[in-house]
């Protein structure tokens, strides 16, 4: 039985080939291991519409749904349907928040969590020609170290394009789900409270890319990297030989310097905070729990333990005013730190403004989930989705146009993405 695994292409992207398609990589595992031939099918830097020739037949199709690209997943079922007339399958975080979606109709099942185990229990069905529900409720993986690594040997890897320090590296997830409540984060997918994977799962993982592939430039994917100082200690002592470079991402309320010292000692080189704004009243209204001061505070232990810091910042939360978007701009002047990415705020079904706009002073919210992307080509401005009572969606793309117009004319430190340089106009010391 052949099952065919589609990367859905995202025509907003800059570029859309910077990461491997790590979650359909996971899947692909858990269903090999379970002795079905496996493809994937990576439609990564396609337009719309200029997929249509990559799609081939198999028993079983499956596609992972993101919002801002489900309507193109969408297509690509039904043209599978239309042509080949086999089942297919989706998941993913769209379909996990939004499972009863009339446009997802297209989809004979529908698997709503995390799928490695789920994946292989619908393959099963299909092959036996069993009943199986049309959604599919998988339950949190508890152990992350059952679960197979990806299987990379399926794509290109020398085809992506992300690095670190300059030098091409590739992504590692070592834990899912996260302990904080930030109201524009949709925590349903991998759940409210992390799990990890065991330090020498992950330096398993990485011996495995050094050996396959000679990269040892790597980049931490998941949000509680820096959680714990003993699990940042294990990983020192057992990654050190391996003279690997890496970025992660961080919680900006930790201030403790030996954190930032064991992620240098460890390998790091830049860590990623998501500031999201330079006001207290907004950082409030996102329940980020934390500063604006000490968002400055960890920005400098950072850099004092040598890493570079990337912050993210958040353009456009309800409640947002042209002073609040000023204050994140001052903080970056203010505060050193060596890059920054701002993005439009899209309320992403499942998180708590999506539920509920009217708490968060929403006077008009589109369900057009096609234009549900945070950045898009080089003016960097997201889709229209809300007005509120300070900002019209229209009154935040010209204020977004001003932050891009920064962005461009500020000296940024720290090894970029090609696209910055090339294609953004960033400059760098």
């Amino acid at each position: 039985m052949l099952i065919d695994l589609i990367k859905v292409p995202d025509p907003t992207s800059i570029d859309d080939l910077l990461d491997e398609p790590l979650g359909l990589l996971y899947l692909a595992s858990s269903l090999r291991n379970n002795g079905y031939e496996v493809r994937i099918t990576n439609l990564s830097g396609h337009t719309v519409d200029s997929w249509k020739t990559e799609i081939k037949k198999a028993d079983l199709h499956g596609i992972q749904l993101y919002t801002p690209t489900a309507h193109i997943g969408i297509k690509i079922a039904k043209f599978i349907k239309e042509n080949f007339n086999t089942p297919v399958i989706c998941g993913g975080a769209h379909p996990t928040a939004l499972p009863n979606l009339k446009e997802l109709s297209v989809f004979d099942t529908i698997n709503v969590g995390e799928g490695e185990n789920s994946i292989v229990e619908i393959a099963d069905a299909y092959r036996d020609k069993k009943h199986i529900p049309r959604i599919i409720r998988s339950k949190f993986i508890t152990d992350l170290d059952s679960i197979s690594l990806p299987a990379r040997d399926l794509v290109n890897m020398m085809s992506f394009h992300r690095k670190v320090g300059g030098k091409r590296c590739f992504g590692i997830v070592g834990s899912r789900g996260c302990n904080y409540k930030c109201n524009f984060c949709d925590r349903s997918l991998f759940g409210e409270r992390a799990r990890f994977r065991s330090i020498d799962n992950i330096v398993e993982e990485i011996r495995g890319l050094i050996s396959d592939y000679g990269v040892k430039n790597f980049e931490f994917l998941d949000d509680m990297w820096t959680v714990t100082k003993k699990r940042l200690r294990e990983f020192r002592d057992k990654a050190k030989e391996l003279n690997i470079s890496y970025r992660c991402n961080g919680r900006s309320d930790v201030t403790n310097k030996k954190v930032y010292d064991l992620v240098y000692d460890s390998g790091g080189t830049m860590i990623c905070f998501g500031i999201e704004s330079g006001s207290q009243r907004i950082l409030d209204l996102i329940n980020k729990q934390t500063t604006v001061e000490k968002n400055f505070e960890a920005i400098k232990v950072a850099q004092s333990a040598g890493l570079k810091v990337m912050g993210y910042f958040i353009a456009g939360f309800p409640g947002e005013t042209r002073e609040t978007i000023q204050e994140s701009i001052d903080f970056i002047k203010k505060s050193g730190i060596d890059q920054a990415q701002f993005y439009t705020f899209i309320p992403l079904p499942g998180c708590a403004v999506y539920k509920d706009p009217k708490k968060f002073g929403i006077t008009r919210m589109s369900k057009d989930y096609d234009n549900y992307f945070h950045v898009t080509g080089k003016n960097g401005r997201g889709g229209k989705i809300i007005d509120t009572e300070y900002l019209t969606s229209r009154e935040l793309q010209e204020e977004v146009k001003k932050i891009r117009e920064f962005l461009r004319e500020h000296k940024w430190s720290g090894g970029m993405q090609d696209y910055y340089e090339k294609d953004l106009g960033y400059k760098t010391n």
